[in-house]
């Protein structure tokens, strides 16, 4: 029994999959600073939709904070948006080493930290995007996860060799999505909205949300309870169908496209984007490798071919101009 569990969480394995959570982590965080870029102060101003005035009265006084920089705008007289301006240019700049693989542990901290700065600071416009960019930077503190595909990989032109470090924090990544979805599915099976199709109904109807016309499905409540009726199965049944191997890749592909059909009719794109990459990262890595061998490599080696046959022919006419 131990050896096998020693085998299971300590097996060595190469680190490719974590060089693809800390790449696709620090590129997302890139776009949503981008995305945020004109909405800085209106999220996290000393005047913003929730001012320090307030969020430091409800945000516990223990937990980072922006408004703890206005002893710092009183001494050096610089205005508070300057300062949050600085510390999300602090902040995209960890990102880019991240992304680099360069001082990996010291720029997932400094990008850990100040991301729980600003959703501490602009609490009312978080929602799950930042609670699991939150954990997934953390676990870049901890985690191996520049070892592959890193500055100082290249730089060095060394192999890093298959360990067990690897394996472990596969497994805890793999082990912390099921412990979510199953959660996730449990509270939303507690209610009666998602067995009678109401939630769907309702989200898709929501403002907010909405992104197409759905009136339609007025005329199609089963639709509704179809679809509120595959999300509990696959929540609640994604620590069984994907531990699986037989049924991992399906059950794979089914839970990113839920995640795809939350991007396309809500418009969560960050959200499903780092839910893919969690899962990615956790589960589906084997399949992106397989798809690079089987399509994007026999396509690269075809255009290269293709380019040398251009080549020849053109050599082979200026032969005899």
């Amino acid at each position: 029994m131990l050896t096998h569990l020693k085998r299971f969480f300590l097996a060595p394995s190469t680190g490719e999959p974590l060089a693809f959570f800390r790449i696709a982590i620090a590129l997302l965080g890139l776009v949503q600073g981008g995305w945020l870029a004109g909405s800085i102060t209106l999220l996290y101003g000393a005047n913003g939709l929730v001012p320090w005035s307030i969020s430091s009265g409800i945000v516990d006084p223990y937990m980072p904070q922006l408004s703890w920089l206005q002893p710092l705008v009183d001494v050096t007289g610089i205005a508070a948006d300057t300062w949050v301006y600085v510390l999300m240019g602090v902040y995209l700049c960890s990102l880019v080493l991240l992304l680099l693989g360069k001082f990996t542990r010291y720029a997932a901290f400094i990008a850990w930290a100040l991301q729980f700065t600003f959703i501490n600071t602009g609490f009312m416009a978080a929602y799950g995007v930042e609670t699991f960019m939150h954990i997934a930077l953390f676990y870049c503190i901890l985690m191996p996860v520049g070892d592959v595909y890193s500055w100082n990989n290249f730089s060095r032109h060394t192999q890093p060799a298959a360990n067990e470090w690897n394996t472990l924090s596969i497994r805890v990544l793999q082990l912390h999505l099921c412990v979510v979805y199953i959660a996730s599915g449990v509270e939303k099976a507690m209610g009666i909205q998602w067995w009678n199709g109401e939630a769907i109904w309702q989200t898709l109807m929501q403002g907010q949300f909405a992104r197409f016309d759905m009136r339609w499905m007025a005329s199609f409540p089963l639709l509704a309870k179809v679809i509120g009726w595959t999300t509990l199965l696959l929540e609640i049944g994604y620590p069984f169908f994907i531990w699986w191997r037989r049924t991992r890749p399906y059950g794979y592909l089914a839970i990113v496209l839920m995640h795809m059909g939350i991007a396309v009719f809500m418009g969560l794109q960050l959200f499903s984007s780092i839910m893919i990459i969690f899962n990615t990262a956790a589960f589906g890595w084997p399949y992106l490798q397989h798809a690079n061998r089987a399509i994007v490599q026999p396509l690269r080696e075809r255009k290269r071919l293709q380019r040398a046959g251009q080549l020849a022919t053109q050599a082979f006419w200026h032969q005899y101009e």
